[in-house]
Order: C-alpha cells, then structure tokens, then sequence
C-alpha cells in the first residue's frame, strides 16, 4: 500500500485554494476594470458618436379603437407608404396585406377599408422582398388576439418625404389580415426574432440602427400624444435618446422583469379618482400588483375588482357581447360634469419604496368606437377599460401613454416613467442616451440622480458579496486546517522515527561469515569456469581384462584392485546436494542403449551444465558409426573363477541373438570386478560361474536382454 507523504493533504488544499483565487479574480478583474475604465475621463465631443434619431409622427390621428397619432414608414422597393402605430412590445414591423380590404363578393379594394388602416402593402410588387413564409402572430396571445401573418424580410426607411429617415435592408417585415391589429406597427423592442431552430436570429430594426451607427444606444422615449389637450400634442418617439422637453422629470428607475415577454413592468400601489364632487375615491380594493407597458394595445386590462371599483364609482355599464364598458349620452355629460381625474400609483416594491403618480383626465379615457371593432355596428364612446381574468393579461396601453412618457434602455435593462409636461411652446430638448459601449461604464448603473438602485444590480451586489465572504471563510477554515494536519503528521513522523531507533539498538545483528565458494574435488581451482560440477568417482579408466589366454594372472589382480581410499567420495571437502531426480531415459541410438555411465553423464549435462573447458563432448549417436567387432570365438572366453576350471564354452548351446550381435569379450556388465577380500577367504558369489550369456535362455521375460555395443 502506497503511504502517504507528510503533507499531501495540506498540498490538495492549497490546491483548492488557489483555484478559489483564480475563480474571484476572473469573476472581479472584469468589474475592476470596467470601473477603472468608467473613472477614466471620457470624450463626451466625440464627432462619431451618432445623435438621437427623432422620428416625426403624422398629422392623422386614426383607428377603430379610439384616436391615435401614427407615423409613416416606406417599405420594399420601390417603396411602398405606410402609415403604422409604436410598439414598445413587438420587435418586428407589422403592415396590412393588399388583399386585408379586397371586397368578398366582387374583389375590388375598399377604399375607406385601405385608407382607415393606414394603406395595405403589396409584397408581390416588391423586388427587395425575401419571402420567409405564412405564420401565426404570437404577439398579444395572452388577450386572445389571434391571426396569421405572411413574413419576410425587405427594406424598411423612416419618415415621410421631406423628413425622410434612414433606410434599412433586409429588416422583419409581416403582413397580415387579422382586424384584431387594425393598424400596423412598428417595433421598438430590441429582442431578435426566431423563426426557426435552424437558422439564424433576425435582429429587430432598432439592433440594425445601433449596428450601422446610426443611433448612439438601443433606447427610445416614446409617448402616445393627446389629440384633447391644448391644441392637440402629436406623439413624440425618440430612438437612441429622448426629449427631455415632454415629461416632468422623476428620481424612479424601473429595473426590467425577469420575463422576457413581458419585461417593462411597473407595480400598481394605489389607484384613486378625484373630482368636483368627491376626492381621494380608492379604486384599489385589493392588494397591489404588476402591470406591463405595451403600446400594442390601446385599453388599460385591470383586475376584475378594480373594474368593479371604476363600475361604481363612474355608474359605467358593461357590455358583456363586446365586452366592453360603453358610455351613453347622459353617464358622459355626468362623467364631463365631475371632471374627474385618476392617479396611479407607480412603484416597484422589491427594489425602492418610491413611488410616481401619472395622472389621467376624464378626457384621455373618453374614446370613441367605430365598426367593425368588437363587433359594433355603430360609433360608440366607451371607457377605455378591460376585465382581466389571469395576471399576464394585466396591461397599461395607449390609454396611459396619452399622460406618460416612457424612456428605456434595453442595454442597461432598466426605464421610467414620468407625467407628460403640457407647457404649451417648449422647443424640443434631445437628449442621447450614450450605450455603455461607447461610455464602457459598468451595466450596473444608478438612476438619472444617482440616489438609487435598481432590482438586478442589488441582486447582483448581494449575489458577489456573499460569494466573496463564502471564499474569505473557506480559505480561513483551510488554512487552519491544513497547519493542524502538518503539525499532527510532524508528530506522527517523530514518534515513528522513535521508534526505529530504538528497535534498531536493541537488535544485534551477529556477524557474518562469507560463504565459500563450492569447488569440485577434481577440477582445477585455477582453471576458470562457469559450471562446478557434482563429485564423482575417479574417471581414471579401469583395465579391463579381455578374454584372452595372454594376460598373466598377477596382471589380473592389479587390474580388479580397487581405487585407491585417498579419491574416494567419502574424503570430498565439502559435500554437494543436488535436486532430487529419477534416472533419465536411456536414449536408443540405432538398437544401442546407454551404459548407467553415460546415462548419468547426460543427466549431469541436463542439470549440471557443460564446462567449456571441460573434456569434448561425445554423443553416443554419433553419425559415424562403429564398425562391428568380429564375432567372439570359443577359444578367447577367458575362465572368470580362480577355483574351477570351466569349459570356454558355456553348457547351454547360445542360440543367435534376436537382433543378430555377439557378444564382445570387452563387455563386461555382467563381470563383477576382481578383488581380494581383507580376511585371505573367497566369496561364496564367487565359486558360481558366470556367462557372458544370460542363463534365462528359455525365459520368456523380454525385459532381460543383452547389452552390447554394436550399432
């Protein structure tokens, strides 16, 4: 098992560490360097930092929901006049198809239809249009506004002609036919649209403005003008900035909601009505809640209590076949009599307890409706005012913009809103609204006074904040840890050093004696060599006698003499061990079996190895084969008793061996050796006769046979 070095804890802890560093400082350099950046004095007379574009409305007030000031567009090519509503929720420009006013039975145009929805655009006389295709119009879903659209995209420009504007290519252009949109429009919003997974975002005409620098921000101050007051105000749009010169100013910024449909949000915290006869009248009979912005829509969706509240407060009556509150003669002279007035309360409680009053006269509430809106069959007045039954159809629309004046800023995320200023001469005051990429001050900004907040960059605040002291404390906590575990594995170190130490005195090793190198009882310590072979009897070569009437008899006994006592093995200096074995297989060579000599040399070789300095090798098969010796004749076997004399014939007839040899007088393997016992007597194994031919003549063991060395 792997141990552990000291300290290889304390090392993935610093580890940890400074990954937590370098986390903190990727996440706060950038803050830092932005705000160095934003300290750093700016170039406000920058030549090419572009103006606001202030985009002149129409003289025509039009619709069927109401009066509203529009304003003109050229679209395809050639261009095509248009005359559109702002949209502060659609991202898109919306135009009227040709075939919207085409009469149902004879097909010819209606021109009091083409004229009252501000003229249709014929895509198929366009040569700039790129057809993407028919699609369902997702914008105001929620209030049960339904229709398809035929969408592309074409060349979008600005402005009528003398007061032309810029000219954008390849813009998001729809046509539709649905009288739920009576008018077109042209969308403020800077959200791109998708119209499929597959293909790339097409960006709204407000990036487009900002990306060919032709507006200084992705902002624009907008309100809705009021045909009733003075001598009639048209509507006021400013892209990339806002004049200054149409609203009172206030110290509430509104920070953007979360959802990104609906994200110009403002909370409602009081709702109260004012007149001649009766002040401070509370129409807020229940709890706050949020409203947003959109200039699509032209009537203010409430709650269905606050309905009721304005229901009894004003004696309006609600018509459930258009669901609307329409207003007879005499509740409009009664309405026109109190000259009431109604105050909304603006606030967004997360973020500030500030609030903002907007202030609505009777007059911008008094509307009149023309057919075929909601079914009517007839121009009627109503009151300005819808049943809301879920909390996403809440809406502040047209009617509210009469009196407010709406800036935003879709690359800060934040707005205001503030009272329409009615002081009649006032020259235009534009005012830009810089984009951070030219001022590259943080995203996290205050409001136009400095004194306040917004929503997300308090969130954010808190957000880094607790993440930094979460780091602080972790990097205290490890720190104090890891000293606590080097200091334990200091201890644990010493004690086992300790420990070895005092084992190693109180062990005695005693002392060694080298080992002797084991040498042979033959071979020459001089000689060098690689195999120390196994002690042996003398390989000195034994005189046989042959069987021959030569030999003299004190001959014989010398030769049968054994070795002398000094070579024998039990006088070997040191005694060698060997693994125990079984005699090899005696190898056959053409019929010749191996002698128990050179069997034992072969397994010597086997085990032993081969001394390269030793005798040649000599294999028993050799390829040369011996020649066979004469055949042994009766007169040269030789007596092998001292005793008796035998016949040099044995008695029994030897008959011819199977394998046709004979037996050589040189083979002695049934020939003891001669010797001379101590005690002067004769062994009684040596008063029998031997044969060089076994007796076992009729024997029918095969395994006794004679040995003989012919091939």
């Amino acid at each position: 098992m792997r141990r552990l070095r000291p300290g290889h804890r304390g090392d993935g802890a610093c580890t940890f560490l400074a990954l937590c560093v370098l986390v903190v400082s990727g996440l706060v350099a950038p803050c830092l360097a932005d705000a160095l950046d934003a300290l750093a004095p700016r170039n406000t007379k920058n030549t090419s930092l572009p103006g606001p574009i202030a985009f002149a409305p129409n003289q025509d007030w039009e619709g069927i929901d109401g009066q509203w000031n529009t304003f003109s567009l050229r679209v395809g090519t050639p261009a095509q006049w248009v005359r559109v509503l702002a949209s502060t929720a659609s991202q898109q420009t919306w135009t009227i198809y040709k075939d919207a006013c085409a009469n149902d039975t004879t097909g010819y145009r209606d021109t009091t239809c083409f004229d009252s929805r501000g003229r249709t655009f014929n895509t198929t006389a366009s040569t700039s249009w790129d057809r993407v295709g028919f699609y369902q119009l997702w914008l105001e879903q929620n209030l049960g506004f339904i229709g398809n659209g035929l969408f592309g995209y074409d060349a979008v420009g600005l402005g009528l002609p003398g007061e032309e504007g810029p000219t954008l290519l390849n813009t998001t252009v729809g046509s539709l036919v649905s009288q739920d949109f009576w008018l077109g429009h042209f969308g403020l919003n800077a959200k791109p649209t998708n119209f499929t997974a597959f293909a790339e975002p097409s960006p709204s005409y407000m990036t487009y403005l900002f990306q060919q620098n032709l507006i200084p921000s992705l902002s624009f101050g907008y309100t809705a003008g009021a045909r009733y007051r003075l001598a009639t105000v048209l509507a006021s749009l400013t892209l990339g900035g806002y004049d200054a010169s149409r609203f009172i100013p206030n110290d509430l910024t509104f920070a953007f909601a979360p959802d990104n449909e609906r994200d110009i949000v403002v909370g409602i915290v009081d709702i109260t009505a004012d007149g001649v006869t009766d002040n401070n009248v509370n129409l807020l009979t229940r709890d706050s809640f949020d409203m947003y912005i959109d200039s699509t829509v032209s009537e203010l969706w409430l709650p269905a209590e606050v309905c009721k509240a304005f229901e009894d407060t004003f004696q309006l009556e609600f018509n459930n076949d258009t669901q609307l509150y329409l207003v007879n003669d005499s509740v409009h002279q009664n309405l026109l009599a109190r000259n009431a007035s109604i105050t909304f309360s603006l606030g967004q409680k997360a973020a500030t307890s500030d609030t903002v009053n907007i202030t609505l006269p009777y007059a911008s509430f008094d509307l009149e409706a023309r057919p075929p809106y909601r079914g009517l069959a007839n121009k009627t007045r109503y009151f300005p005012i819808r049943r809301a039954t879920e909390t996403k159809q809440f809406i502040l629309g047209r009617t509210f913009l009469q009196e407010a004046y709406l800036i935003v800023d879709w690359e800060r995320h934040n707005f205001s809103v503030s009272q329409c200023n009615w002081v009649y001469g006032q020259d235009k005051n534009i005012v830009s609204i810089v984009s951070p990429m030219y001022t590259k001050e943080l995203l996290i900004t205050a409001s136009p006074s400095g004194k306040h907040l917004s929503t997300g960059p308090i969130i954010g605040i808190a957000i880094g904040c607790g993440f930094s002291f979460a780091l602080v404390v972790c990097g205290i906590v490890g720190w104090f840890w890891r000293k606590r575990h080097q200091q334990k594995l200091a201890k644990m170190k010493a004690e086992i050093e300790s420990k070895v130490t005092a084992a190693a005195a109180a062990k005695v090793v005693p002392p060694r004696e080298p080992e002797e190198t084991p040498i042979s009882p033959i071979a020459d310590p001089e000689e060098g060599t690689n195999v120390f072979p196994k002690a042996e009897l003398p390989a000195d070569a034994v005189i046989r006698p042959e069987l021959s009437t030569d030999v003299k008899d004190a001959d014989r006994a010398t030769a049968f003499e054994l070795p002398s006592p000094s070579v024998e093995v039990e006088n070997t200096e040191q005694q060698i061990f060997e693994m125990p074995g079984d005699i090899p297989v005696r190898q056959e060579a053409d019929g010749r079996q191996l002698s128990e000599k050179e069997s034992m040399m072969v397994r010597e070789r086997m085990y032993n190895g081969v001394d390269p300095n030793g005798p040649p090798e000599v294999s028993p098969t050799a390829e040369d084969h011996p020649r066979r010796p004469p055949p042994i004749l009766p007169s040269e076997v030789a007596l092998v008793n001292r005793r008796l004399p035998v016949s040099p014939v044995t008695p029994l007839t030897p008959r011819t061996p199977r394998d046709g040899a004979y037996l050589e007088a040189s083979d002695t393997f049934f020939q003891p050796p001669s010797r001379t016992p101590r005690d002067g007597r004769l062994l009684e194994a040596e008063d029998t006769l031997l044969s060089p031919i076994s007796p076992l003549e009729g024997s029918a063991d095969t395994s006794r046979r004679r040995f003989s060395y012919e091939s």
